[in-house]
């Protein structure tokens, strides 16, 4: 619950900069951020905050050409949204949102999307069979990670030829 905590505080120290009413939808970058940060205010058992946050990004995401009510990420997005209305007892509301995943899953498969591919993406991300959540975790946790495992890596390779190099000397001079 403690490190849950500290995600959200560095998950909104993130997004601090760009309130989530100046989003655009060709901000990319936020929109993920957001959901991110949507979805760690649910984990966290705050779902009155996700829901503010999902309600504008699937607004967005809805209205953007390059997405649409049909793309796979709104889909995800507004079943998140649900989840989050359903948690707060807003059943109509959540209603009211499953049915407009229904339309846009029909006119998925209308268009000639490939909907078990969405359904499989959905289900892989929904039980974090692919890692992402954690990878969200791990980043936002620690955003150098990688750079200090390779440095780390560097450090254990010098320490390895200097232990080799007084080897050598040791024998050599006696």
């Amino acid at each position: 619950r403690e490190v849950l905590a500290d995600l959200v505080t560095v998950g909104e120290r993130r997004v601090t900069r760009t309130p989530i009413h100046q989003v655009q939808q060709y901000h990319e970058n936020k929109i993920r951020d957001y959901f991110a940060l949507a979805n760690l205010y649910i984990h966290y058992g705050l779902p009155d905050k996700a829901e503010y946050i999902l309600r504008r990004i699937v607004t967005l995401r809805s209205g953007y050409k390059d997405f649409g009510p049909c793309h796979t990420e709104t889909l995800m997005q507004m079943e998140l949204l649900r989840k989050s209305l359903k948690y707060q007892h807003k059943y109509r509301s959540a209603s009211a949102i499953s049915s407009q995943i229904k339309k846009a899953k029909k006119m998925q498969k209308q268009r000639g999307f490939d909907e078990p591919e969405s359904l499989k993406l959905s289900v892989l991300c929904a039980t974090d069979q692919c890692g992402a959540i954690e990878h969200v975790y791990d980043m936002v946790l620690d955003p150098n990670k990688k750079e200090r495992q390779e440095e780390k890596r560097k450090m254990d390779a010098v320490e390895e030829s200097r232990a080799i190099w007084l080897e050598e000397r040791r024998s050599f001079f006696g």
